[in-house]
């Protein structure tokens, strides 16, 4: 009997006729198809990835932060050598360290916020203009702070 048996498979097994995949269905799948396949052998839908924003935007993105950082460091250390904030919105928060650093990350985060929403809308050209003056107004502030905080 185990004779038969195992003839038998070896039998199906090499006399199979290897199927062709053909471009178009014959006959529409059954109605019931889909329960019949498990999930794990149907494909995924495809997802669409929003537009690429190149190298551009994340430069900018990076180089605000890095501005935003720097400008951070030089107020805080040209308030404990005696300089004075001159910008009337931070003055208070200058002296505190946590305080100055959060409206630092709300601005950054805020801006960059603004950015992506102009860039989803497809307003790509006024994202990167909104990068352009908020990295060049935090340029001119930090080399201001540099020319203003004494050195020691």
């Amino acid at each position: 009997m185990f004779r038969t048996t195992a003839a038998l498979i070896t039998l199906f097994c090499v006399s199979a006729v290897p199927a062709r995949a053909t471009d178009a269905l014959s006959e529409p799948p059954p109605l019931f198809a889909k329960l019949l396949v498990p999930p794990s052998l149907v494909a995924p839908t495809p997802v669409l990835l929003p537009a690429s924003r190149g190298a551009a935007l994340p430069a900018l993105y990076a180089g605000l932060a890095a501005l935003e950082l720097y400008d951070g460091f030089t107020t805080t250390t040209g308030v404990h050598r005696g300089a004075v904030e001159a910008n009337p919105l931070v003055g208070g928060a200058a002296a505190n360290g946590p305080a100055l650093w959060a409206i630092k990350g709300g601005a950054t985060a805020g801006v960059i916020y603004l950015s992506e929403r102009l860039w989803r809308q497809h307003h790509r050209g006024q994202a990167i203009g909104v990068m352009l003056a908020s990295n060049g107004i935090m340029a001119v502030v930090a080399a201001h702070n540099t020319r203003v905080v004494p050195s020691r």
